[in-house]
């Protein structure tokens, strides 16, 4: 085409970009358009393709179509304790970086090596449900459920954690059961067809889940989602973002990734969930940044009640880790992992407490859960209540008495380490050489300690009496290692 380049159309200039296939330059489209490729028509050319939602591109304008970067595009979905509990998986936002944002999250088409799975309706408190809704963004997450069955429409009215809500769900059972799915375990999905939402999946155990592979992923993504926030600041919103970040992270699309989206932003020291102006987005900032006027989350000035993004009582955006309570719990005091909470909610189940305040009392003994918020406690509190309840109606006496004496041993050992931690948190100092090996230690012995644990929180588990015994041992000495490196903190203690 040898035109000058002022008369060249709009629409020309859209078809060219459009017939330049899936992966292009923004020079190629300028030449295809005019040999001379004069500077004001790169400089149009190039705003078209900013203004193109479905198009990648990067600092040199080498440009990817979305359908053609996620297409094949490998992506890890996470599970947690309660859909695995319950048999069901929620589409939520898991799929939404990876799939046409035509596409409403519970009409992706998921499928087992080409079988499809079924989704079945489950009504459950909005609480539990909303931290796999949170990455649709706050503007986002309600018009998302009304629309996904009408008796959800009472949310019109007001919304609190404790009203029931009714969602489709992907029905997971014979799925979890038949790989013997447990948390970590992971579905490997792929994406079959973007614009359609179609995704592939096939099981994906935690025991190949390489640590440093996690490790190198999340730093990846870290990187990437920084360079989102300074290229667009809080112009995108939350899916966009992170379909930017995996585009970003410059990584071979088809290969498996180190972590899930979940795992991502529960684990990100980068990465914050906060309100911007009028919608919620991923900031990115060091930690100091994010400990300025904390009252509103947001890292750079405060708001009035008026101008926070209204979500349920006691549900908040506004400190920016509602979406994982394993951060909140952290933050209460008790640094526990998933196996570790799980064992101490078994342990107090075993000595016949059936009230949730036996369970708080085990894990943050007598002291208050101290949080920033309300809305942080109501949530965390929400979240071990409700895991306590679910376990409660599950518990196997009979099944479990075999292993409860073992799981009390380990679960003693975690308080120990854990008030050792809090002593040294508490001293208002930065830890020593002598202190920093200890922990590296105390680590070293709580991730053996906690594969055992695992064993003994599942409840499809029975130990033999050859089982049994390597357990102990395996406990029996760890916890001699434990108590080897904590030998001096009794006399520290009370000094």
């Amino acid at each position: 085409m040898n035109k000058d380049s002022c008369n060249i159309t709009s629409t020309e200039i859209e078809n060219a970009i459009a017939g330049a296939g899936g992966k292009f330059t923004a020079a190629q489209v300028v030449k295809a358009l005019d040999p001379k490729q004069p500077e004001s028509l790169r400089k149009r050319v190039e705003r078209f393709i900013s203004s193109d939602d479905e198009i990648f591109h990067n600092s040199k304008w080498q440009c990817r179509t979305r359908k053609s970067f996620f297409t094949g595009k490998k992506f890890l979905i996470t599970p947690d304790e309660w859909e695995i509990n319950s048999g069901v998986l929620f589409p939520g936002h898991r799929f939404v970086p990876f799939i046409s944002e035509a596409v409403f999250p519970s009409t992706v088409e998921l499928t087992e090596n080409g079988s499809a799975v079924e989704m079945k309706k489950i009504i459950l408190p909005l609480g539990t449900a909303f931290h796999y809704h949170i990455l649709l963004g706050s503007e986002q997450i309600f018009d998302f459920i009304m629309a996904d069955d009408p008796a959800n429409e009472v949310l019109k009215k007001g919304a609190a954690r404790t009203d029931s809500v009714t969602l489709s769900v992907f029905d997971m059972a014979e799925f979890y059961r038949k790989n013997e799915f447990l948390f970590g375990d992971a579905l490997l999905c792929t994406v079959i067809d973007y614009e359609e939402g179609k995704v592939d999946f096939e099981y994906l155990s935690g025991s190949l889940r390489g640590a440093q592979a996690r490790k190198d992923y999340l730093k990846i993504m870290d990187d990437a989602a920084e360079k989102v926030w300074n290229e667009f600041q809080d112009y995108l919103d939350i899916p966009g973002q992170l379909a930017w970040m995996n585009f970003y992270a410059g990584t071979d699309e088809k290969a498996v990734p180190g972590a899930s989206l979940d795992e991502f932003i529960s684990t990100s020291e980068k990465v914050q969930l906060r309100p911007e102006g009028d919608h919620a987005v991923l900031t990115v900032g060091s930690n100091d940044e994010f400990e300025h006027d904390h009252d509103c989350g947001c890292g750079g000035h405060t708001h009035g009640d008026d101008e926070m993004i209204d979500l349920p009582d006691g549900l908040s955006i506004s400190s920016g880790d509602l979406a994982d309570p394993f951060k909140l719990l952290a933050k209460a005091g008790a640094p526990l992992n998933s196996c570790q909470l799980d064992g101490f909610i078994l342990d107090a189940i075993y000595g016949r407490e059936t009230d949730f305040s036996g369970v708080q009392s085990r894990i943050f003994g007598s002291a208050e859960v101290d949080l920033a918020d309300e809305a942080q406690q109501a949530v965390l509190l929400n979240f071990l209540e409700e895991r306590f309840e679910v376990m409660l109606e599950n518990y196997n006496r009979a099944d479990d008495e075999s292993k409860a004496e073992l799981r009390s041993q380990i679960m003693e050992s975690v308080t120990r380490r854990m008030d050792y931690l809090a002593m040294l948190g508490e001293s208002g100092r930065d830890p020593n050489d002598e202190e920093k090996e200890k922990i590296r230690r105390l680590a070293d012995v709580s991730a053996k300690l906690d594969e055992a644990l695992k064993l003994l929180n599942n409840p499809g588990f029975t130990p033999d009496r050859q089982e049994k015994e390597n357990l102990e041992i395996l406990i029996d000495d760890q916890l001699a290692i434990q108590e080897d490196i904590l030998s001096d903190y009794s006399t520290e203690a009370n000094q």
